[in-house]
């Protein structure tokens, strides 16, 4: 079979744990792969040249963007398909990926599917732009680097890649300081960026400190005026569920309130299940975590299935009516929880 032509780049430093499982997800796929080094010390430059002999080193400089670009600058190929050593291909659609390669007009980027591994074994679905012509856009920011110019158009591609990074929480934890530190110096220099005070944010997260969490991404919200950026929602439901986190649903509720919320989907009703649970209306909760589950896909973890019938079949267990506890936690299937509440209550 013919190879595509595309230029696959990563940027890489210490991956020999994950970067066989990436490359060999790709082999004989894409017509070129390209690795730019940062700095391993490790058997990552060893594993990498079994699948390549496009190997650079950058001196690392705290910017992820430069070096990504520097990838970029390597690859013989304009079409790029950005992708991180910790991350394996799981499928695509080569057909529609050609099409994309072959129509794609100055402005487009193709955005795939990332199904984000978590610590208990689920996974978080969102949406990344990870493939462009290079021509036309190159990357920007320290840390959580983002395509420019931001006036494209996304073209969904059917390409599904998986992250394992995140499973890794003694890693995790370790990185939000280093990306935290990067991302406060690029602040000072711009201030007012909202994306910037998201991800900051999310660092935050990821260390549990949902008051310090909360406050970044209130900052963010107020330093992003246009709510159709690709961050915004993500950021408002983060925010919702940080203020929940401290006992501050009322807060929440008074900022969906102020600001709206125009998703209608599984994630929506899921946040809202929660706004209601936690502030006592417990009707309205069971109502919202029952409409989630009547949509396809999700990207919390559970939102349409396991975790939205979990949680209704907690609120029922807790108001006394046994059996349509059991029957929601049965709704559950193999989830955990929700196996330890039915050996308990049957």
């Amino acid at each position: 079979m013919k190879k595509l032509p595309v230029s696959v780049c990563m940027i890489t430093r210490n991956n020999e744990a994950t970067i066989d499982k990436c490359l060999s997800s790709l082999y004989n796929i894409f017509d070129e792969t390209v690795i730019v080094d940062t700095g391993s010390t490790d058997a990552t430059l060893e594993v990498a040249g079994k699948y390549t002999s496009n190997i650079s080193e950058f001196h690392w400089n705290n910017d992820f963007a430069q070096a990504r670009n520097y990838a970029v600058s390597k690859a013989q190929h304009n079409f790029i398909f950005s992708i991180d050593s910790d991350e394996s291909l799981k499928s695509m659609d080569e057909t529609q990926l050609l099409n994309f390669i072959d129509t794609n007009h100055d402005n487009c980027i193709g955005q795939i599917e990332i199904l984000n591994l978590q610590e208990d074994g689920t996974f978080q679905h969102d949406h990344v732009s990870r493939i462009f012509n290079r021509e036309h856009f190159h990357f920007e920011g320290t840390v959580h680097e983002q395509l420019v110019p931001e006036n494209h158009r996304i073209i969904p591609l059917k390409i599904q890649i998986v992250h394992y990074g995140y499973a890794d929480k003694a890693a995790n934890i370790r990185k939000a300081g280093i990306y935290r530190k990067m991302l406060l110096a690029e602040l000072e220099e711009k201030p007012d960026d909202g994306y910037i005070l998201y991800q900051i944010g999310r660092t935050y997260d990821i260390e549990k400190n949902y008051s310090k969490a909360a406050d970044a991404y209130t900052a963010a919200i107020c330093h992003t005026p246009d709510h159709n950026l690709s961050y915004f929602r993500s950021c408002l439901d983060e925010l919702c569920y940080a203020l929940i986190n401290i006992s501050k649903p009322e807060t929440a509720a008074d900022i969906i309130n102020k600001i709206g919320y125009p998703y209608e989907d599984a994630d929506g009703y899921f946040l809202f299940g929660h706004l209601y649970m936690n502030l006592g209306n417990f009707s309205e909760a069971v109502k919202c975590f029952e409409k989630a589950t009547t949509f396809k896909n999700c990207s919390r973890p559970g939102a349409n299935s396991f975790a939205a019938c979990y949680n209704a079949g907690v609120i029922y267990e807790v108001l006394g009516f046994k059996e349509q506890a059991i029957e929601s936690y049965r709704r559950c299937g193999t989830y955990e929880k929700a196996v330890k509440r039915l050996e308990t209550l049957e």
